[in-house]
């Protein structure tokens, strides 16, 4: 394929890690999103529009609200538009998000090219509706089912916050390799990350409210293998590649058995 791919990315965290990934394999990639600079924005946005772009990530917010963003896409030869995380166009699903509804509009635009969506968790009814919102036609459809013979799922009981805490650090203590602790709030994960360094381990926080550039560092750290975990909201993690995970805590009971199963 001699065009752009566009690749629709709900997480800024997975989209800098997939550039990094693409980059790493001498891949052209540019990604547009609200944490670039506008000295980055303004690198990415020349890259396609010089055709050098050969994968382009952006988010469903951005194809939504930015129509001056996708006539520039549609000056390309666009391949094929990849939507990852295509839960999230569903109300089903658990993770909505309204401007995935916007992407038919966006798909049209660019000539309606190939269509390509991804998701772990999706039921019957998810299907249905990311076929019918993004105006798929005739699609095929792979399900692979859920099982995943390297994945070890548990719950362990405990009778009290401090119990919880305990466990926790035995855990982190017992398990080699990295891995990531998953909390329900901003404040649980301000607290449970003060709790682990307080004891000696090195971890590091992800939410969606902090800023640019303690995102995009205690992501790197992650990734080089400086942290023992990152303590996060779910906005970060999915579809994160790093060969050394070991562990993923659910500090909290996720809001459903797909939102457990995606983290």
């Amino acid at each position: 394929l001699h065009g752009t791919t566009v690749v629709v990315s709900p997480l800024i965290s997975l989209m800098k890690d997939q550039i990094d990934k693409l980059s790493a394999f001498g891949i052209d990639a540019s990604q547009v999103n609200s944490a670039l600079t506008t000295r980055e924005t303004t690198e990415s946005l020349d890259a396609i529009r010089t055709r050098r772009a050969e994968f382009v990530l952006t988010t469903p917010e951005r194809l939504a609200s930015d129509p001056e963003f996708v006539a520039t896409l549609a000056r390309n030869t666009i391949d094929f538009i990849v939507v990852d995380e295509a839960h999230c166009v569903s109300q089903w699903g658990h993770d909505f998000r309204p401007a995935y509804l916007e992407l038919h509009t966006a798909i049209e635009r660019l000539g309606h090219p190939p269509v390509l969506a991804l998701t772990a968790t999706a039921t019957a009814q998810v299907i249905d509706d990311i076929v019918q919102a993004l105006g798929l036609r005739t699609p095929n459809v792979v399900n692979t089912g859920i099982f995943r013979p390297n994945l070890k799922l548990e719950v362990l009981r405990t009778a009290s916050e401090d119990d919880k805490r305990e466990r926790l650090v035995e855990l982190l203590r017992d398990v080699d390799g990295s891995g990531i602790v998953y909390a329900a709030s901003l404040k649980q994960v301000d607290q449970i990350e003060t709790e682990l360094t307080a004891v000696g381990f090195p971890v590091a926080r992800y939410t969606g409210r902090l800023g640019r550039r303690e995102r995009h560092d205690n992501q790197e750290r992650f990734m080089a293998r400086e942290l023992k975990a990152i303590v996060a909201t779910n906005a970060f993690g999915m579809g994160i590649d790093k060969p050394d995970i070991r562990f993923v805590v659910h500090y909290a009971i996720p809001g459903s058995l797909e939102a457990y199963y995606q983290e």
